[in-house]
Parts: C-alpha cells; sequence; structure tokens
C-alpha cells in the first residue's frame, strides 16, 4: 500500500503544483485584464476630459461671444437714439428760426432760384406780413407751413419744408453727425 499511498500523494503533489500554477496563471490574467481594463478607463477618462474642456471652451467662447454681440447692439443703438434726438432738435430749432434768421433764409434761397414771378408763397404764419412787406415779386398765400416755405405754380412745388430737408438730407449727413458725436 506504500505504493498506493506514494502514487496517491504524487498524484495530489502534481495536483496541487497544477493547481498552483492554473492560479498564478488566473491571477496574472485577472492582474493583466484589470490592468489592461484601468488603462482603457483611464484613456476613457481622459478623453472625457478633454472633450468636457474642449465644450466648455466652446460654450465659454460662445457666451464671450454673445455678450460682446449684445453689447455691441445695445452701445449702437444708444447711438441711434442719440442721433435721432439730434436731428429731431435740429428740426425743433429750425422750426423755431428767430424772425431775422427765417427771412434771410427765405431771401437768400428765392434769390438763387431762378423764378418765372408766378409762382405763389407758402410760409410761416407768424412771419407772412413781415414777408409780404419784403415786397417780393410772388403772391403770398394765406396757406401756411410748419417751417421752412413752400414755392407753389401750376405745375410745380418746390418744398424747402426744414423737416423734410432734414429727413431728405438725413442719410448723407448721419455719418457726419456721428463722427461729430462720437469722436474714438
Amino acid at each position: 500500500m506504500s505504493n498506493l499511498g506514494n502514487l496517491t500523494d504524487k498524484i495530489l503533489e502534481e495536483a496541487k503544483i497544477k493547481a498552483q500554477r492554473q492560479i498564478g496563471e488566473a491571477e496574472a490574467f485577472s492582474k493583466d485584464t484589470v490592468s489592461r481594463k484601468v488603462r482603457e478607463a483611464e484613456e476613457k477618462k481622459a478623453k472625457m476630459l478633454e472633450k468636457a474642456a474642449f465644450d466648455a471652451n466652446l460654450l465659454k467662447e460662445r457666451m464671450i461671444s454673445n455678450a460682446e454681440v449684445n453689447s455691441r447692439n445695445e452701445v449702437l443703438s444708444s447711438k441711434q437714439k442719440i442721433i435721432d434726438k439730434v436731428f429731431e432738435e435740429a428740426k425743433k430749432r429750425l422750426g423755431e428760426l428767430p424772425e431775422n434768421d427765417y427771412i434771410e433764409y427765405v431771401k437768400t434761397t428765392l434769390s438763387s432760384l431762378k423764378l418765372k414771378g408766378t409762382e405763389t408763397l407758402l410760409v410761416k404764419k407768424e412771419y407772412r406780413d413781415d414777408i409780404k412787406a419784403l415786397g417780393l415779386p410772388y403772391e403770398i398765400s394765406e396757406e401756411s407751413v410748419e417751417s421752412g416755405f413752400q414755392v407753389k405754380d401750376d405745375k410745380i412745388s418746390l418744398n424747402y419744408n426744414f423737416n423734410d430737408m432734414v429727413d431728405f438730407y438725413r442719410d448723407e449727413l448721419v455719418k457726419d453727425v456721428a463722427d461729430a458725436l462720437f469722436k474714438e
């Protein structure tokens, strides 16, 4: 029986060695798999962090850009309101032109026009008598204008209304007004 005992011991010893080797291989495989999965997870984490940083930077840039656009739009809107007020103030002041300046404007403008003498003038109501007293070769209408004056004939009408003239020349003048107001 000693042979049987020896044989059993030998089989057990070989089984232990084989089991140890399989356990070692399993542990190595497990270690390798865990280490590979940890590496993959770290790579995935790095990629996710990189993408998150990129997305955050992109979002930040968009927010800054939107803020700059909104800020610029607010500034432009404010400047436009100021320019509008300037043109409204110009209309108001021209509408309130002192009598001497108004009469001089009418005389100077009429002298520069080539008129037949058959025209009718529409002037501001408060200055109608003073214009009549000038002895101009034109009929002075009982109709009036709010500002400036108007020359009418059968087929023509020349409009020198200050409000209309300011509106007409606004596009040409707006750049000069803006440059004067907002020197940067």
